[in-house]
């Protein structure tokens, strides 16, 4: 551990316990059953994947919590987030950029020209993750990029037992399920669909279970979404088909300091 890495540590989270649920509206976990705390979920099942070397800008990692958003910002302020999927080798920071929704997609996450892009989402989406559906984009760079791992979840077996998403914001750590796994037609989910309205939520949730094709996966217990709750989707280029997308979609059902609220309007 590099002595600047030895310097980092989630106070906030190290001593949480199960995340509260979400109030009004909000799924709860599998079940009903509250998620547990980073701290007491497996952090990875896949020894493998769980040596692999980290690349975050000062070596960080939220596999131990050792994330310290004051030397990130410092970095880069463009950085606003981290996330964090147990079983996969994704384990970044998230960012946003002022200056255009596709910065990231040519810049890694120091902000220097990189192909390889770096995760972001765009200017559309609220940075304190309270919007409908957050949607954030990463390269699978034919297997090589961050977001490769995604394609993990195509597995049905992998999805059936890797659930957890993890994302944190300075103070703050929230907990999602991936409930759908699937390609898509490669089109932009901000300007398809209007989340800012409760009819745009419901549009994509409809489309989400209506739409038929091979290769979905759907986490039972997840058919009565509704614009009332918060989703993150995660999506990346089709490894085999470039009018194609692979997104996994996942809902908010942890909020450890009770922040995450929006009004729906119609």
């Amino acid at each position: 551990m590099t002595e600047r890495r030895s310097k980092m540590a989630f106070r906030l989270l190290t001593a949480m316990t199960a995340a509260a649920l979400l109030c009004a509206g909000c799924a709860g976990g599998k079940n009903g059953e509250e998620p547990e705390s980073l701290t007491q979920t497996e952090k990875g099942t896949d020894s493998a994947w769980k040596e692999q070397p980290k690349s975050g800008i000062a070596g960080e990692t939220a596999a131990d919590t050792a994330v310290d958003f004051e030397a990130l910002q410092a970095e880069n302020p463009d950085i606003y987030a981290w996330l964090y999927i147990p079983g996969t080798g994704i384990d970044d920071p998230l960012l946003q950029s002022p200056e255009a929704d596709d910065y990231y997609e040519t810049h890694n996450a120091s902000g220097e020209p990189d192909q390889g892009g770096a995760l972001y989402t765009e200017l559309a989406n609220l940075k304190n993750m309270c919007d409908f559906n957050t949607v954030i984009h990463g390269k699978s760079d034919g297997g090589n990029g961050l977001f490769a791992d995604l394609y993990r979840f195509a597995d049905p077996d992998f999805f059936e037992q890797h659930e957890d998403v993890y994302l944190y914001l300075d103070g703050n750590l929230l907990t999602y399920t991936v409930f759908a796994a699937y390609e898509r037609e490669n089109t932009s989910l901000i300007r398809s669909y209007d989340f800012t309205y409760g009819s745009g939520c419901e549009q994509f949730l409809k489309d989400l279970y209506e739409s038929r094709q091979m290769g979905k996966n759907l986490r039972e217990g997840w058919e009565e979404m509704t614009p009332y709750h918060f989703l993150i989707t995660l999506t990346t280029e089709s490894q085999g088909d470039p009018n194609r997308q692979f997104v996994v979609v996942a809902a908010l059902v942890g909020d450890a300091a009770g922040e995450i609220d929006r009004t729906v309007e119609w």
